[in-house]
């Protein structure tokens, strides 16, 4: 009697464990199903460039994939943030001019000033491309990376000379011609002086580094008289034809010495150039 009661306890014991566990699979399997329905349904209904691309993603766990991700999110987010952002082809002269002051250096070189000291501007160009925006529909704004061959007129603001045998004369010979590369920043002002929709005139400001890509002189190299960088401030007006060009006149003044102490140089130049619409032409 107690047996039959163990065997018909046991059984009934294992039939409900059964049930549940059978329960169980089948809510688990309810639930994958539906899931795996839905999933199946967003997937064939992407295209095949998105399958492609869900397939090629990288693993959640690759960091350098995931910080590329954000950099993206970051930079979409910024650019969503301006508008009218147009692309312009530039060119144009410059005229150039470059203050000397030579304080105490010396070197076994003497060049008499009255060959080349000099107060006029020496033509050069200026090649390059600007991206010009509004930020927040605001704030309009320029950004320019610009190819710059300056040629330069060397101004000496002090001299040496041994008087009756030598007259004006320096023992530094400055450069008269550089290639840089040059990086430009501007905020511009829209005026009220505008006369038809489509001509306006702003007023630019802002900083410029320029980069020297061409090498010293070799009496400059011994020493390495000249920087690599130049920073200068840009102000200038611009005209604008939205129907064909945009017409710029801008003064740079230069904030850094382009030579190393004692010797001190100041670059200035007067640019002159026009900007056309890249889309129109490519």
């Amino acid at each position: 009697m107690y047996c039959n009661t163990l065997n018909i306890y046991y059984n009934f014991n294992m039939s409900m464990k059964r049930d549940i566990l059978y329960f169980g699979l089948a809510f688990s399997a309810l639930g994958f199903t539906k899931s795996y329905g839905q999933n199946t349904a967003k997937y064939d209904s992407l295209s095949m460039k998105q399958k492609d691309r869900i397939y090629l993603s990288p693993p959640s766990n690759n960091h350098f994939a995931d910080n590329v991700q954000r950099l993206k999110r970051n930079f979409s987010g910024y650019w969503n943030r301006t508008s009218d952002n147009n692309t312009f082809l530039l060119a144009g002269l410059g005229f150039s001019s470059q203050d000397i002051s030579t304080g105490d250096y010396n070197s076994s070189s003497i060049h008499n000033l009255s060959d080349f000291n000099t107060n006029v501007y020496k033509p050069g160009f200026h090649v390059g491309f600007r991206v010009d925006g509004k930020y927040k529909e605001k704030h309009n704004y320029s950004f320019g990376v610009v190819l710059n061959n300056l040629t330069t007129v060397n101004n000496y603001k002090d001299s040496r000379s041994l008087a009756p045998f030598i007259g004006s004369f320096s023992n530094f010979k400055a450069e008269d011609c550089f290639l840089n590369l040059s990086i430009a920043v501007h905020y511009k002002k829209l005026l009220l002086i505008n006369y038809a929709e489509n001509h306006k005139f702003y007023v630019v400001v802002g900083p410029s580094i320029d980069t020297r890509l061409s090498k010293q002189s070799l009496e400059n190299l011994v020493n390495n008289n000249y920087s690599r960088f130049l920073v200068r401030a840009d102000a200038g007006v611009e005209f604008e034809n939205k129907n064909f060009y945009t017409l710029f006149f801008h003064y740079k003044y230069g904030i850094t010495s382009f030579t190393k102490s004692p010797v001190i140089s100041n670059i200035n130049s007067l640019e002159i150039g026009m900007m056309i619409i890249a889309s129109d032409y490519f």
